[in-house]
């Protein structure tokens, strides 16, 4: 946790107004993704959705809040929605390959 406060701290002192680290790959039965917007920090946690279809989930991840902010909303709202459709994703994911395969991006 104390890497995923210093990343975005780092990123917003290059000029970024905003930045938030996930933190899927942690080996823990929650996910908490990191975000700071100059002045603060917020933890935003979901429930770790089990299972090997997680190829993409930061790309995804990431083309989900800008869909979000896309359509009008705050960053704060758009992070927990993209942390749900991610979930949503490896929950339908079609189970191909071996390994970390594809979600199932509905």
């Amino acid at each position: 946790v104390a890497d995923q406060r210093e990343a975005p701290r780092r990123i917003v002192g290059l000029g970024a107004r905003a930045a938030v680290v996930k933190g899927g790959h942690a080996d823990s039965a929650e996910i908490v993704d990191v975000f700071f917007d100059g002045a603060a920090f917020t933890e935003f946690r979901a429930e770790r959705v089990p299972g090997t279809s997680t190829h993409g989930t930061g790309c995804t991840f990431s083309a989900a809040i800008a869909a979000e902010l896309a359509l009008g909303r705050g960053i704060r709202e758009a992070i927990p929605l993209a942390q749900a459709y991610v979930a949503t994703a490896i929950q339908n994911a079609p189970g191909l390959g071996h390994g970390h395969g594809p979600m199932g991006h509905l």
